[in-house]
């Protein structure tokens, strides 16, 4: 096959990536058995520290209303 494109199959292309901002992480885990652990992380970023602080303060709450209360409600099923 030829090559159809006027490029240099041979060159690479740099990509520069510049983050700007801010993030935060957390990782959370409960319980103690293999069977009975929820392990979630939260995520969370701004533009400043002070954004993406709020941000994770809201998903942390959200978290802590919503979301780990149907996690504690799924059980694992006992053998009979």
């Amino acid at each position: 096959m030829s090559n159809e494109t006027d490029e240099d199959p041979d060159s690479v292309e740099k990509v520069e990536r510049t983050d700007v901002g801010c993030s935060m992480e957390a990782r959370l885990k409960r319980g103690t058995g293999t069977r009975d652990e929820d392990t979630v992380t939260i995520k969370a970023k701004g533009e400043t520290a002070e954004e993406t602080i709020a941000e994770f303060h809201t998903l942390l709450e959200e978290h802590e209303q919503d979301i780990s209360g149907r996690l504690r409600d799924i059980q694992p099923e006992q053998d009979e």
